[in-house]
């Protein structure tokens, strides 16, 4: 049997928790932080005081991106881990880490005391995955009652560990010879801008051995992820709007069913080729390509509008180069049933309807992979500009993808050398948040070019960066800023390259952060009667 090793199961509604005063160890020494519970979109619910102040700070300026200092508090700032010394040390830990999330653990915590803290706390039994991501998925939910339209990507990926043998606590990976973890991720997303709120919900799953024979609607955990998903993030507010978004591995009648008896909706690519349903006297009722879904949707017709045709970009593959498709696309509205060889509890839901869509290339060259999508969502698709809605929702969706790469090469979890699955699990609790945090700043990036940098990031960054750059700060706009950091991280900014990737936005910030710290350093010691905040 495998087992489920405990994710974070939030529950459907939260009530304001109180403002916390703590105090870190910051690169100045002890710092005193007021931390706001709740992580509002685009603003920063932590500022940094002197020990010396009587009184709180004014509110930080608004879509300011956190230091890493601020980043810990906001987010481990509300950890409970049954401890005020485990909580203090999570908050210690996450500074450092967030700091040089790339670096090994020894090199992250800069000393050996500092280092078996580390060690001792990831040994611990009582400190969970759970405790740690908390703080972090209430703040997203809370984030994303905020917005009409939320949408909730979900992927599976596959943590390798084959390369660390004596590793304890770990299933079958790839084709079963393989040794791992598999971690499922719920990102909400806005999807005007592309805004990565945080992430909703994770599940860390030890894969099921593949039996031989046994039952045939046997469900393992792993197969039970999406639904579990749906369940944990729970019910949206008044006059939200929050919308599942998966691929084929979720093509499961249960998962739909959360989602609609959570009164959301879901995005799914279409995996099963299922049996219809037609009320009695509908023309579909007896023709022959309509009796399955699959079928059904490869019978339309392309729609005849001009908007429903346009050009897609299809990537490089080992078998073919990179080259552009034109696709059409159709929709019709079905009703699938329940699966007639699920539990009676399933078979006794009713059936859904709901919208399929099919996006598809109708004269692929000769040699190439046809370019087709089949989409169902719980949504009505009655127009193209529905539809065309319904795809740009669905390629938001490689975001959670982007997060994973973010995981895997950014925190570099993949490479700890932590023996027990478990230990890796709580290791995981700090690297989610701060691969999130790397995705950020890379949509950052990306975001609207215009408002003043000062207004955005840290004055004093802005200031450091202006003198490398010889610039103006006064007038460098947020989207010079992010271009100047892009540049000092390797990107070219060259029209053919694109927009600049997170492993580029990461350097260059990362880079400015040190200097900005050295720049802070100075000031200190130059003017050590000064207040700086780390």
């Amino acid at each position: 049997m495998g087992m489920v090793i405990p994710g974070v199961r939030c529950p459907k509604r939260f009530e304001p928790l109180p403002p916390r005063v703590i105090t870190i160890v910051g690169p100045f020494g002890p710092e005193t932080i007021v931390v706001d519970p709740f992580l509002l979109a685009g603003r920063p619910p932590v500022e940094v005081i002197s020990k010396k102040e009587e009184s709180l700070p004014s509110e930080a300026p608004v879509g300011q991106v956190p230091s890493a200092a601020q980043w810990a508090a906001q987010q481990f700032g509300q950890v409970d881990l049954g401890d005020k010394r485990l909580n203090q040390r999570a908050v210690e830990m996450a500074v450092k880490m967030a700091a040089y999330p790339e670096a090994s653990l020894p090199n992250q915590m800069g000393s050996r005391t500092a280092l078996v803290g580390a060690y001792r706390l990831f040994n611990n039994e009582t400190v969970t995955v759970e405790a740690l991501l908390a703080p972090h998925c209430q703040q997203t939910l809370a984030a994303a009652a905020l917005f009409p339209v939320v949408l909730m990507a979900e992927d599976t990926s596959e943590l390798d560990y084959t390369a660390h043998p004596s590793t304890t606590g770990l299933g079958p990976i790839g084709d079963g010879k393989g040794r791992g973890l598999l971690l499922h991720s719920t990102l909400a997303i806005v999807p005007e801008g592309r805004g990565v709120l945080g992430l909703a919900h994770a599940q860390i799953v030890l894969r099921e051995p593949k039996a031989k024979g046994g039952l045939h609607w046997k469900r393992t955990p792993e197969a039970q992820v999406w639904e579990v998903s749906a369940q944990a993030v729970g019910r949206p507010p008044e006059g939200s709007i929050w919308v599942h978004v998966s691929d084929r591995g979720s093509d499961i009648f249960e998962y739909m069913v959360a989602c609609v008896d959570l009164g959301k909706h879901f995005l799914v690519r279409a995996f099963h080729n299922r049996v219809l349903s037609w009320e009695e006297g509908a023309p579909q009722a007896e023709e022959e390509e309509a009796r399955h879904l699959l079928d059904y949707a490869r019978s339309l017709l392309p729609c005849s509008e001009p908007e429903a045709s346009y050009t897609v970009r299809v990537p490089a593959t080992k078998k073919q180069p990179a080259r552009e498709a034109r696709v059409v696309m159709q929709w019709s509205e079905v009703t699938i049933a329940p699966p007639t060889q699920a539990p009676l509890e399933v078979r006794c839901h009713a059936p859904i309807k709901l919208s399929i869509l099919r996006v598809w290339e109708p004269d692929p060259p000769q040699g190439a992979e046809r370019v087709e999508w089949i989409l169902l969502s719980s949504l009505p698709i009655t127009t193209v500009e529905e539809a065309l809605r319904a795809v740009d929702w669905y390629t938001c969706r490689w975001l959670c993808e982007d997060y994973h790469q973010c995981l895997k090469t950014g925190c570099r979890v993949e490479h700890t050398q932590l023996d027990e699955g478990v230990d890796i699990c709580r290791l995981l609790g700090f690297a989610i948040p701060i691969a999130v945090r790397l995705l950020q700043l890379r949509q950052a990036a990306r975001q609207t070019p215009d408002p003043p940098a000062k207004v955005v990031v840290e004055p004093l960054m802005v200031e450091v960066l202006a003198q490398r750059q010889k610039k103006d700060a006064e007038s460098m706009t947020i989207g010079e800023f992010w271009r100047s950091v892009a540049q000092m991280g390797g990107h070219q900014g060259r029209r053919r390259d694109g927009p600049p990737g997170w492993r580029t936005v990461w350097k260059g910030w990362r880079y400015l952060s040190d200097l900005t710290e050295g720049a802070r350093l100075y000031a200190k010691a130059t003017f050590p009667s000064n207040t700086c905040s780390v």
